[in-house]
């Protein structure tokens, strides 16, 4: 059986046209126009989080995750948004949608200090201070790696060493004179 040259040319040109395209085009950074740092006490260490404000590139364009990196003491938050193939772009950003944004800043390995934070470009700083620690009397004390153990020791105590007591042996209740 032939197939006839025209549907055999409809079907390939149809299946050219199948080419998978990806749904939207990669992330681009949003447009920031002011970020805050928000320092708050976690049981005596620090947890900060930037507040960023800004404008949207199109009413349909989202935000998406954030990335962070260090360099330094440079701290540099890229504020991502997702706009949709097709979607038109507003041409006067003033007249996109607004949005605010939470981003916590990972703070691990970082020395107590003055760092930058870098949004999208718009920069603020960022004040690390030292740990402290709370005595039992309800005052401060700071905690510095000075007063951290030199030397770490990993003491055990053999099982030839412990006493076995058998739990039969053990009164019920103890009787106080």
């Amino acid at each position: 059986m032939k197939i006839p040259s025209a549907i055999f040319g409809f079907a390939l040109a149809a299946l050219s046209s199948c080419q998978v395209q990806p749904y939207a085009p990669p992330p681009q950074k949003a447009l920031v126009e002011s970020v805050e740092v928000q320092i708050k006490d976690f049981e005596g260490r620090p947890d900060a989080q930037a507040v960023v404000k800004g404008r949207m590139s199109s009413n349909v364009a989202q935000l998406v995750d954030h990335k962070q990196s260090r360099d330094g003491d440079r701290l540099y938050i890229d504020v991502l948004e997702q706009t949709p193939r097709g979607a038109t772009l507003i041409p006067n950003l003033t007249d996109a949608s607004p949005f605010q944004t939470t981003i916590p800043i990972e703070l691990t390995g970082l020395d107590p200090g003055v760092y930058t934070v870098s949004a999208n470009g718009i920069e603020t700083t960022l004040e690390i201070p030292q740990l402290r620690a709370e005595a039992a009397e309800g005052e401060y004390l700071a905690a510095t790696p000075a007063a951290a153990p030199s030397e770490m020791s990993d003491e055990f105590i053999a099982i030839e060493d412990s006493v076995f007591v058998d739990p039969a042996t053990i009164p019920n209740s103890i009787e106080v004179p």
